[in-house]
């Protein structure tokens, strides 16, 4: 069964793929400056780089983006040369572009001048005069039918690419997605005049229609929504794109919170961990570093003979392994290079059968990945493409204490988690107020939302600072009435 979870508690909306009850992929949308996949800004070149064909534009987030030539559009120089980037772009030129990789850690977001706006059924493409469909869409008469009836449809200087489902949709359900998405980016070009500086015109939904599309594309088989207003929100997209599938939205309306109901919080906190168990007493080691990402595959406690047993059970090993390496990637959204070292085989027959189940295996991903093969050491060879951070980068930040070499909770993720639990005992027990032991970080950063008004706490919340605490933790130390909690405070 083919699950998307939806959630806003706590102020951010996140968002969970699940099949058959164990999670594959955790979207989140922070609130702020952060330039996440699919937002458009308008931004200033601040600087062009002819010898590294590259510009680096400033959207107003405080780090300035990196725009390469193949990215920008504009005029032909002429021949099969690729232009020079000082002929697309110079500085202080505004510009209208696109995020396409977020920022991680030392690198600075990469952007593109060539937009798209995601429809269900198509993608907008407002700067590019082109056609194109999908390639799974084998019909010719299906295509020639697409193709006669998007040309009619767009205008001189704008395109799009008909998606896999546009091939069993309606003629006018096409040309209405077309025009919707045409009259966004009208109005994102209004909203970009307004604009005396550098800053975000289009936030992408936009993170829940993305979700919504992509669960049905995948063929979701129930959509469960936490709260109320987001339920409302939902609902509101589906019956815009997708009324059809209404009756498979549901509002949770537990006494748990919903990722804890699906086992959600304890698999991101296992996401954390280096090792990570297989059934047969095996592990892997996951480590990344700086150029790349590495998984080391260990026998464990296997104590098998030698000769043929051994190398049947180590293959069995792997092959169980390659399942894992394939869901972790996706559960940790691990992109770039990635080394993977399995447990030595002799046999080149049953390398090959490794190598083609890894592969296989990868097929399930909708991020595209590419495996080169093994190497003479034994280790295998491979890409992810890396879009967005990685979940630990979105979920930790680096350990102040250690100078970076170690992570912590990020501060608001740590906000979260306090949050529901203060609303899973609100709703599990008759209780007034609670009192919480709070490091110097988190109460910092509540204290200054709730000046801003920005939290709305369940029940009364009586805080504690206690220096000495662990900057990854919080404690409640009391449930009940307010007369207590205010007494213990006071203590």
């Amino acid at each position: 069964m083919k699950q998307v979870a939806i959630s806003a508690q706590g102020g951010s909306i996140r968002i969970a793929f699940m099949e058959d009850g164990k999670l594959q992929e955790w979207r989140t949308q922070d609130v702020g400056a952060h330039a996440g996949v699919g937002d458009i800004y308008q931004g200033r070149v601040a600087d062009v780089k002819p010898g590294i064909q590259s510009a680096f534009v400033d959207i107003g987030t405080g780090q300035n983006a990196y725009l390469y030539v193949d990215d920008t559009v504009g005029v032909e120089s002429g021949g099969a040369a690729k232009p020079s980037i000082a002929e697309r772009v110079h500085v202080g030129q505004k510009v209208l572009v696109q995020v396409s990789k977020e920022a991680m850690e030392m690198k600075a977001p990469k952007i593109t001048m060539r937009i798209s706006l995601q429809g269900r059924y198509l993608v907008y493409l407002p700067t590019e005069d082109s056609i194109s469909l999908s390639r799974k869409i084998t019909d010719d008469t299906k295509r020639k039918r697409l193709h006669q009836v998007i040309s009619s449809t767009v205008a001189q200087g704008e395109g799009c690419i008909l998606r896999t489902e546009a091939a069993e949709a309606e003629e006018q359900t096409l040309i209405s997605e077309l025009v919707y998405l045409r009259n966004r980016w009208q109005d994102m070009l209004r909203t970009a005049e307004g604009l005396r500086s550098s800053g975000r015109i289009f936030q992408d939904a936009e993170l829940i229609e993305v979700a919504l599309r992509d669960g049905l594309a995948n063929g979701m088989d129930e959509l469960l929504v936490e709260g109320a207003a987001t339920h409302q929100q939902v609902k509101a997209a589906l019956a815009a794109f997708a009324p059809e599938v209404q009756e498979k939205l549901r509002w949770y309306q537990g006494k748990q919170p919903l990722f804890d109901f699906l086992g959600v919080e304890a698999e991101l906190i296992r996401a954390r961990d280096r090792h990570v168990p297989l059934k047969s007493g095996g592990f892997l080691v996951i480590d990344r570093t700086e150029a790349m990402s590495v998984i080391d595959v260990n026998t464990g406690s296997f104590t098998g003979g030698g000769g043929q047993q051994r190398e049947q059970a180590v293959t069995a090993t792997n092959l169980e392994a390659v399942t894992e390496v394939a869901w972790q990637l996706r559960l940790r959204d691990i992109g770039g290079i990635v080394i993977i070292d399995f447990i030595d085989m002799k046999e080149q027959s049953n390398k090959e059968r490794v190598i083609s189940r890894l592969k296989q295996e990868l097929k399930r991903d909708p991020v595209p990945s590419t495996v080169l093969g093994m190497t003479s050491l034994g280790l295998v060879e491979m890409t992810r493409k890396r879009v967005r951070a990685s979940l630990t980068e979105r979920l930790t930040e680096p350990c102040e204490a250690c100078k970076g070499r170690g992570r912590v909770w990020r501060v608001d993720e740590l906000f979260r988690r306090l949050y529901g639990e203060v609303t899973a005992l609100a709703k599990s027990q008759d209780a007034e107020a609670v009192l919480v032991d709070l490091p110097p970080r988190l109460l910092d950063m509540i204290e200054e939302w709730e000046k801003a008004e920005a939290i709305t706490w369940p029940v009364h919340v009586y805080k504690q600072l206690v220096p000495s605490m662990n900057p990854d933790e919080f404690r409640i130390g009391y449930v009940g009435n307010r007369a207590e909690a205010e007494r213990l405070q006071s203590k």
